[in-house]
């Protein structure tokens, strides 16, 4: 369960839109340390699912509907993330 605290600030690295869905590409640091797939990381507040993991990043898909509605639609790469587990 989120508890609204920010947990980390992490960075979009970049965004790939597809015809259906968008995958986010964040970079992150200390919430990214014991995630698995299939966790929830909120983003900004949305929650999202992470589809794959690196050391120093995570990745989720994105409906376009999502994009639209929240705040997410908004950034571009390089910009910050508030991010919780």
């Amino acid at each position: 369960m989120f508890t609204g605290i920010v947990e980390e600030m992490g960075r979009l690295c970049a965004i790939q839109k597809g015809p259906a869905s968008a995958r986010l590409t964040v970079e992150a640091h200390k919430i990214i340390q014991d995630v698995q797939l299939g966790d929830s990381i909120a983003c900004n507040g949305v929650c999202l699912t992470v589809t794959d993991f690196t050391h120093d990043r995570f990745t989720a898909d994105v409906m376009h509907e999502t994009l639209a509605r929240t705040s997410l639609g908004q950034l571009s790469p390089g910009q910050a993330l508030n991010l919780e587990r």
